[in-house]
């Protein structure tokens, strides 16, 4: 039996023993969209990638979120001299 740790994907008793979760508790994982799978002919398979995310809560690929949207002024002051303000807009993240 090859070592599940050189393989990149895990058929699910295979998740089962590489990560110590339960059969179960990775069916309802998959069916809720917390934990990615493949069908590849009749057989699930779980990328190992996404096994080690999920299990690490998805920690090692989330980025910073975005800063605040900043308030700054505009090149031209109002009639009475005052500087203008507008709030920038950020463009909206793609969700994966």
């Amino acid at each position: 039996m090859p070592d599940t740790n050189d393989k990149i994907s895990y058929r699910i008793d295979e998740a089962v023993r590489a990560s110590g979760l339960g059969r179960s508790f990775l069916y309802e994982r998959i069916a809720e969209g917390a934990l990615r799978s493949v069908k590849v002919g009749g057989r699930r398979l779980i990328m190992r990638r996404d096994l080690l995310e999920f299990i690490d809560g998805g920690n090692s690929v989330r980025l910073p979120a975005p800063p605040a949207p900043a308030i700054v002024p505009t090149t031209k002051p109002d009639p009475n001299g005052l500087p203008q303000w507008t709030q920038l807009e950020l463009p909206l993240k793609k969700r994966r």
